[in-house]
């Protein structure tokens, strides 16, 4: 369960990338989209209903990252899924850590997986603990020192991370997770991002 909860986050970069391709490839279709939020298999199969609806298992949920990725591999050129799978690392921000494939080309020890897994719970707890602050209170709660709060837990939880890490699994990672790209702000135009050397 804990694979499809991750990739949640990710999923709106898949959608684009398959509206990107379909664009291309069709001349730019237009209809749907973002605007009224046309619903899609990715987002679909993460709806509560939808899934009690299915009697979808755990198992079943844990399988469709892997699936969502090989029918988006089949889609692109070989360099384009590369520089996808770049992004997706970089969309999933300090939560990429937590995925047994990343573990896995990285090398980690079990020390680490337990050292990084400690640090994420804590950045998670944290987190949950500012996110009510969206929502209201008598002055209808601090929304941007919130989100900047959250920012910097999770800056500071991703040093902590690189700390943990030995000379030539930074090196790794960062071959990994590429160039940096910039997602535009409420974006979703499909029109690219803007890049910047990525964090090393």
């Amino acid at each position: 369960m804990r694979k499809i909860v991750l990739f949640v986050g990710a999923s709106c970069l898949i959608m684009m990338s398959v509206a990107w391709v379909e664009g291309q490839q069709g001349g730019g279709k237009k209809g749907g989209g973002f605007g009224g939020f046309q619903q899609t298999p990715v987002t679909l199969l993460t709806r509560a209903d939808v899934k009690e609806e299915l009697k979808l298992t755990d198992a079943q949920l844990d399988e469709l990252p892997a699936e969502y990725l090989k029918a988006i591999e089949k889609v692109l050129k070989p360099d384009q899924f590369k520089r996808f799978r770049q992004i997706e690392l970089q969309a999933r921000g300090n939560n990429a850590f937590k995925d047994k494939g990343v573990q896995k080309a990285l090398k980690f020890t079990d020390d680490q997986v337990k050292s990084i897994n400690g640090l994420l719970e804590g950045s998670d707890k944290e987190i949950a603990d500012l996110t009510p602050k969206f929502g209201g209170g008598k002055k209808g709660g601090d929304f941007k020192g919130a989100f900047e709060k959250i920012q910097n837990v999770q800056k500071e939880t991703k040093e902590k991370i690189l700390t943990a890490l030995t000379k030539d699994q930074r090196k790794q990672w960062r071959e990994m997770i590429g160039e940096e790209f910039k997602m535009q702000q409420g974006g979703f135009g499909f029109g690219g991002g803007k890049k910047k050397g990525a964090d090393k």
